[in-house]
């Protein structure tokens, strides 16, 4: 789909004082080759165009390889019923619509979702816990193994693709999420997968593959992270401004491969420090990554420091590779949607 950033290029980011840009930042900027034509032994591919709104699309039962063409398509995503939720009015009280998974796709193995452009209206100021009305631009279920979702662009939305029971072997790749309330990815059902190529600019969480109370075990799974970038923001949760981890994880949780990443910290007094400890030991493969202290206040004494397949960078050095590394990733894929209203 799109031209991937070569792992070694994050740490040549970091190797000067200068912060060089990536090898092949002179191709990126002269335009990006477009998605690759559709196979046509899949079949004629199921092709979505236009303004969706707040109705839902659902697939169920296609052809296995089926692809699902939203290069076109634009929807609304919306959790709350009023656009303020508070301890006083939930987000399931109120009269505005809701459209709280506006794409699902069900019981539709090795299926291509490509494209798609999905703005949300989830409220970005009232606090986590009165806003907690489920929902997820993109929601993979059912027996839908080994899916590909690919060039997505959503932003202000509770959870940004979510995978349950299933869909195993999925493969989230140059997808582009932003202003995410929750998670970028949820993976609570502690699949296999891989998130590659993708960039999660503004994420209260990562990818959260913790299956809270329920019995489930992803031990003898794994989950890849790879040429990704994952920015932390902090919105206010239980009464303080903080995020999550770029990982959530639990003893359970799958073994995680993380190469050629940066998770970038945007807040001092962020939450999890026991769950980014976890993902260091979750970590069977951890190279070419950077980690980058975005503060200008000192890391904790009791923060957990990374392995040594992370660079660590802090506060304004922080800060400028970060916007390098976004510009550039966003340089580099044209071919993903963008809204109206953005600059780039």
């Amino acid at each position: 789909m799109s031209m991937k950033m070569d792992r070694r290029s994050f740490m040549s980011l970091a190797g000067s004082s200068v912060f060089a840009l990536l090898p092949g930042w002179q191709e990126a900027q002269g335009g990006q080759a477009p998605l690759p034509a559709i196979d046509s032994g899949k079949g004629q591919p199921i092709v979505l165009n236009g303004e969706y709104g707040y109705e839902q699309q659902s697939f169920r039962d296609l052809p296995e390889g089926a692809t699902i063409d939203a290069r076109n398509a634009s929807f609304l995503v919306a959790n709350s019923r009023n656009s303020e939720p508070s301890a006083m009015m939930g987000c399931d009280e109120g009269t505005l619509p809701v459209n709280r998974y506006p794409l699902v796709i069900r019981d539709c193995p090795g299926v291509r979702f490509i494209g798609g452009r999905f703005n949300g209206q989830v409220p970005q100021t009232s606090d986590w816990r009165d806003t907690y009305c489920n929902s997820a631009a993109v929601l993979v279920r059912g027996e839908t193994a080994n899916a590909t979702i690919e060039g997505v662009r959503a932003r202000r939305c509770w959870d940004g693709i979510r995978f349950t029971e299933g869909a195993g072997g999925f493969h989230l790749k140059g997808s582009w999420l932003s202003e995410i309330r929750d998670d970028a990815v949820e993976n609570d059902y502690l699949l296999s997968g891989t998130v590659e190529d993708c960039l999660f600019d503004g994420c209260f969480s990562g990818i959260s593959v913790d299956p809270a109370k329920n019995d489930r075990d992803g031990t003898n799974e794994v989950v890849h992270i790879d040429g990704s970038l994952i920015h932390m923001h902090a919105y206010l949760a239980k009464g303080e401004i903080t995020h999550q981890t770029p990982v959530k994880a639990v003893d359970q949780s799958p073994r995680l491969r993380i190469t050629g990443s940066v998770f970038a910290l945007a807040a001092a007094n962020m939450r999890g420090f026991h769950r980014l400890e976890r993902t260091w030991r979750l970590a069977i493969e951890c190279r070419d990554n950077m980690l980058l202290w975005l503060p200008d206040e000192p890391m904790p004494f009791e923060f957990p420091m990374p392995p040594s397949g992370f660079r660590v960078l802090k506060g304004i050095d922080a800060r400028r590779y970060w916007d390098k590394a976004r510009l550039h990733w966003i340089t580099a894929h044209q071919d993903v949607a963008r809204f109206t209203d953005e600059a780039l």
